[in-house]
């Protein structure tokens, strides 16, 4: 099993918690709330890798992008207030486009909640066409490419 507290190398491990109000009335984490935590899981991602924590185009281009694609297969309920923790790995960089997959996570580890593909798309903040990750960023995000487990 990974060891979530020391992850190897290519994993990201993002904790998160999970509050009251997130729940449904089955006292589970609503589905579209995976979404939530995904995004902020990848913002964190974007600022560990780049060394940089903005939205602001001007300063980190390549935080303008898109969501182009987002694959969740759910497993397990994720029931309760609780710390997740939710693992990411770097699968593909393109041109514009980079593939991440991910994990949600019990807070040891042992269970997995949901698992899937992100893909996002670098789009231009001038022209917001598609366009190339900068040399850092690809280079960066390439560098995390490991085998699966």
């Amino acid at each position: 099993m990974t060891d979530f507290r020391n992850p190897p190398p290519g994993l990201f491990v993002h904790r998160t918690r999970i509050w009251f109000d997130e729940l449904d009335a089955l006292g589970v984490l609503h589905h579209s709330r995976f979404v939530y935590h995904l995004e902020r899981a990848q913002k964190a991602l974007f600022a560990s890798v780049m060394g940089v924590d903005t939205l602001d185009p001007q300063v980190a281009p390549d935080i303008y992008a898109l969501v182009r694609n987002l694959e969740l297969n759910y497993t397990a309920p994720i029931a309760g207030e609780c710390e997740v923790l939710i693992a990411l790995r770097v699968l593909r960089v393109r041109a514009a486009g980079l593939t991440v997959a991910f994990e949600f996570r019990s807070a040891d580890g042992a269970t997995l909640h949901c698992h899937g593909t992100r893909t996002t798309c670098r789009m231009s903040a001038d022209t917001r066409a598609p366009a190339v990750w900068t040399p850092e960023f690809r280079a960066r995000h390439e560098a995390l490419i490991t085998p699966a487990p």
